[in-house]
């Protein structure tokens, strides 16, 4: 490769140097600070209070780091103001993001926010925290210090609420599970806004005509949702899609013999070919994610559609991939796959179904196939809509298998971005003859009347889907950004 840097509209051989050339390894955990207080005043008078409040915050940094799947920096308890600067140096040199406050006693806030100082961009939680569930009719003075840790807490809060510092809060006894599980929900939600941060999103085409509820501003996505978004030229695709060899596509087309295969096999290796062009570009660009415009774009362009080939990035290399330059929609896919471990859906609401109190919601071919129940449930059969290809084209047949589903979107309006979070259950239905990929999901509140909310609201057309419930995380993460929350139940 030469050394000649170019842009890469060129689609030259070289270094470009309008884009990233290293891979963005960005981190895949967050770090979080534990800052485990108490107030050596009390120390002096009680002497053996500070043995005992040490073992109990020892307690809460070893439930924290069995909690987070993340790394705990714990430095020691923060009881004077040089233990505060310790604690907090060590913060700003493992890069903490986020920073669990629990006051094993009292403290005064200046020492907190001593300690804050070195990390003035981390997210707080003020964990109110006690040690048992009760107050003991028989305690002494001693023993309500050791639970006075209330009294600090409340302090912080006013005192953050004046310096305009956002702050989260947990509150419970430290033995309750309850409570490191929600720690961990903020701290998956503060993991996924910086890897959002980090993402460079390929787009081929731009959105199908007509969809206005899809469009949207690189500027705003850029400044309020996090990723960039790169317009990538059809020329560089069909470029690369011309180099791929008879060899590499029957070694490809090989992954689909585990399922039910009613195309042909000139059909399949077509489609086979612009996967393999897709998965090129992707790393000769070192794109984290792609959207394209299939219709009458790529599909004339390469005579395949490009559902199969935005399947085989999905299911084999966990690359998110969404069509109809539909960007909102692809970040929400990636978001609910980072959150869950479970691979999204791009969907467009179908039809109600009142004897389920469910919604149909039907896709453009575009997934893993490991959301079907099995690969016996899954079909290769022709591409239902035809938008100028050879052939039949090839796309999956398969219904979503059942299981509590989170779903959402963002969308754009006059004033902002919001974003659309619902919760459902896909439920045991019939895989329909379709030839393509759907959900039955049910849902809380009258069917009729969901849909009716849906419309008052003014939703886009397509919808993501994923298996778990990560409801909580994407309020966690809306108030992040700084979005706007519709929450459809």
């Amino acid at each position: 490769m030469s050394n000649t840097i170019t842009s890469f509209d060129t689609a030259a051989p070289g270094v470009f140097g309008d884009i990233l050339n290293i891979r963005n390894q960005a981190r895949r955990s967050v770090k979080v600070g534990f800052l485990g207080a108490g107030y050596f005043e009390y120390w002096r008078m009680y002497p053996s209070l500070r043995d005992t409040v040490a073992a109990d915050l020892d307690a809460v940094a070893g439930r924290l780091s069995t909690a987070l799947s993340d790394e705990v920096v714990f430095p020691g308890m923060v009881d004077t103001l040089d233990s505060a600067e310790k604690a907090g140096r060590a913060f700003a040199q493992a890069g903490v993001d986020v920073v669990v406050i629990v006051e094993g006693t009292y403290l005064v806030d200046f020492m907190v926010l001593h300690a804050l100082s070195h990390v003035p961009e981390a997210r707080i939680v003020l964990f109110s925290s006690q040690t048992g569930a009760n107050v003991s009719p028989g305690d002494n003075y001693e023993a309500t210090m050791r639970n006075s840790g209330l009294i600090g807490i409340t302090q912080l809060s006013a005192t953050f609420r004046k310096a305009k510092r956002p702050y989260h809060v947990v509150v419970g006894e430290i033995t309750e599970t309850a409570c490191y599980q929600e720690i961990a929900s903020i701290a998956r939600a503060v993991r996924v806004r910086r890897l959002l941060q980090g993402l460079s999103i390929g787009q081929i085409g731009h959105v199908f005509r007509g969809m206005y509820d899809l469009e949207c501003d690189k500027g705003s996505v850029r400044g309020i949702l996090g990723p960039e978004v790169i317009a990538i030229q059809v020329e560089h695709l069909v470029d690369t899609w011309k180099g791929i060899t008879d060899a590499q596509i029957a070694e490809a087309a090989a992954e689909f013999k585990p399922f039910q295969i009613d195309v042909g096999n000139d059909d399949l290796n077509r489609s086979v070919k612009l996967g393999l062009a897709m998965r090129e570009l992707a790393k000769v660009y070192n794109l984290d994610a792609l959207c394209f415009l299939g219709q009458h774009y790529i599909e004339k362009l390469t005579g395949a559609p490009a559902r199969i080939g935005a399947s085989m990035l999905m299911s084999q290399e966990r690359m998110i991939v969404a069509c109809e330059g539909d960007v909102g929609g692809l970040i929400m896919m990636q978001i609910l796959q980072e959150l869950t471990g479970n691979t999204p859906m791009q969907l467009e609401w179908g039809q109600f179904d009142l004897a389920n109190n469910a919604l149909f919601l039907l896709g453009h071919g575009i997934c893993s196939p490991d959301v079907a129940k099995s690969s016996a449930d899954v079909t290769l059969t022709a591409t239902p809509e035809e938008w100028g290809f050879q052939g039949h084209g090839v796309n999956w047949q398969l219904i979503l298998k059942p299981g509590v589903v989170t779903m959402g979107h963002f969308i754009s309006t006059p004033t902002g971005w919001q974003m659309l979070i619902s919760q459902g259950e896909s439920i045991d239905f019939p895989c329909l003859p379709c030839s393509e990929i759907h959900a039955m999901v049910k849902v809380k509140t009258p069917v009729r009347d969901y849909i009716r909310r849906l419309i008052e609201h003014g939703v886009t057309h397509h919808v993501i889907v994923a298996h778990g419930d990560v409801t909580k995380e994407l309020e966690l993460l809306a108030d992040m950004m700084g979005v706007e929350k519709f929450i459809a139940s």
